[in-house]
């Protein structure tokens, strides 16, 4: 990362001398290997040819010498090959008397990597008489090759030399001078120094820069000319928008405030709503306990009228008729213990759901048991209709929250699926649900299903909006679910899904947490 950086900062001219160096050097350097490999291999090639070449000349030529038992003849064809410099010893051997001719001073081996050695028979009618060694060396060759080629390095470099200065007297005179001259100028422009024109004295791309910014010059100095002119009205209209604005927010806040008025009214008309729906369930089950207590109380008074008349008309009584008065009497105690009982069971329940959802104080609670209470105010609607409540609640769910809100929730999905979901259905069922979330502990999901109607995309998408209902002039105000979203994700902190499709049912998914967020400044309460 720190090269193209370097690069970048480097002046201009530099960086054409760099690039100039590495373009013109680093292919030279790489041929340069690259010829220096193929030359030493050319010239070990051309070495073991001619060694051969001149060994086998040598195997013909001192075969009569060597015949005729006289050295002497031989040795002026080993001094002839001797005169090549590549050669460093030729060793022939007479095989008969096992005698040597050699040259007179063997030469030197620089590098032995660079020497070969070939050595052939001396053959007469086909009978070996003698054997010849000749051993050369590519060093004198190779060094002459390497000489050459350091030669050529030294007239590239100078040639890139050259060229450098020539590149660099052009670069100064036909870039850099005027590029100096622009920036000295835009740093002019950038002062707001624009009375001084600039001078362009070329044609070229960078004459063109040069033109490109005297234009913009001149638009600069119209456009400050027409800023200066409205310069005048400005503070004017800065302090005309100031004042509109300031009304626009006044006006805002009035309405801001009128609306969260009516946001409580009106969350507080379906509370009471909500409420009042309760007292009818409860009436109607209070009615029966209370009727067969009526009853019961009658039928006894009857028959303590019966024992009043007949001791008043001084007839002996009979034990069979205090026995039977007795037992009425206890049947009837009985039946009125169970009923009332019954009836002050639904008050206590009736009366913790309603100081929970007036009051909405904070407390620890059971979950299973709110929702069991809220069910019991609100089956009484189930009663007349062919649909009934199914529950699978796992007990033990402790949670610090806000059992009246909880209920309400409780209470506006389930009338929401009776009157929405199974309305017109000749059965269904709504089924609710509660256990401890898997996904995230210290959670609980409550879950509302029923197999109703279900709804589409276009009615789950705006569930939740205020004021919409599919039972607009009905009876539905299209805030019942607005709340539920309402309560469950800021009073509650939780969160709550829909899933449904037409004709599958609707499913009613609520997350919330075992200990609720702190309340604070306009949760709906």
């Amino acid at each position: 990362m720190n090269g193209p950086s370097t690069l970048r900062t480097t002046p201009l001219r530099w960086a054409v001398v760099l690039v100039l160096a590495i373009g013109l050097l680093l292919p030279g350097a790489a041929l340069m290997f690259y010829n220096l490999q193929v030359t030493r291999e050319t010239v070990m090639e051309d070495l073991r040819i001619d060694l051969r070449r001149a060994t086998q000349s040598l195997a013909l030529s001192l075969v009569e010498p060597i015949w005729q038992v006289s050295p002497e003849l031989g040795q002026p064809m080993i001094d002839a090959q001797a005169e090549d410099e590549r050669v460093v010893s030729i060793v022939v051997t007479e095989t008969a008397n096992n005698t040597q001719i050699s040259l007179p001073n063997e030469r030197a081996n620089p590098d032995p990597a660079l020497a070969l050695s070939h050595e052939m028979p001396i053959l007469r009618e086909g009978r070996e008489i003698g054997r010849v060694k000749v051993t050369m060396s590519g060093s004198p060759q190779l060094q002459r090759a390497y000489r050459d080629m350091w030669l050529d390095g030294l007239r590239l470099l100078a040639m890139a030399g050259m060229s450098g200065l020539l590149i660099l007297w052009l670069l100064r005179r036909r870039v850099l001078s005027p590029m100096e001259s622009l920036a000295k100028a835009a740093a002019e422009l950038g002062a707001g120094q624009l009375g001084k024109p600039l001078q362009v004295n070329s044609d070229d791309e960078i004459g063109r820069v040069g033109q490109a910014m005297e234009g913009m010059r001149q638009a600069l100095l119209e456009a400050f000319d027409r800023l200066r002119g409205h310069a005048a009205t400005l503070e004017e209209q800065v302090a005309q928008r100031t004042a509109e604005l300031t009304t626009s927010n006044r006006e805002l806040s009035t309405t801001l405030g009128q609306l969260r008025t009516a946001q409580r009214e009106l969350v507080e008309s379906e509370k009471l709503a909500s409420l009042g729906r309760l007292v009818a369930g409860v009436a109607h089950e209070l009615n029966t306990p209370l009727g067969n207590a009526m009853t019961v109380v009658t039928a006894l008074e009857d028959r303590w009228t019966e024992l009043d008349e007949a001791m008043r008309s001084g007839q002996p009584l009979r034990r069979s008729q205090l026995e039977g008065l007795v037992t009425d009497t206890k049947r009837g105690q009985d039946i009125l213990h169970r009923n009332v009982q019954k009836a002050a069971e639904l008050v206590r329940d009736f009366k913790q759901v309603a100081v929970d959802q007036t009051s909405d104080a904070r407390r620890v609670f059971d979950l299973d048991k709110v929702v069991e209470d809220v069910l019991v105010m609100v089956e009484p609607r189930f009663k007349a209709t062919p649909y009934n409540i199914h529950t699978e609640l796992q007990r033990g769910l402790r949670m610090d929250s806000y059992p009246g809100s909880l209920g309400q929730v409780l209470t506006n999905l389930v009338i929401n699926s009776l009157v929405h979901g199974l309305h017109e259905r000749p059965s269904g069922t709504v089924f609710i649900d509660c256990h401890a979330s898997e996904r995230q502990p210290g959670w609980v999901e409550l879950c509302v299903r029923d197999d109703g109607c279900g709804m589409d995309e276009t009615v789950r998408r705006r569930i939740f909006d205020p004021f919409f209902t599919t039972k607009l002039g009905r009876g539905g105000s299209g805030l019942g679910m607005h709340i539920v979203h309402s309560i469950v994700t800021q009073l509650l902190g939780g969160q709550i899904e829909v899933h449904s499709e037409p004709d599958q049912g609707a499913l009613m998914l609520l997350r919330l947490p075992c200990v609720a967020p702190e309340r604070s400044e306009g949760v709906v309460e």
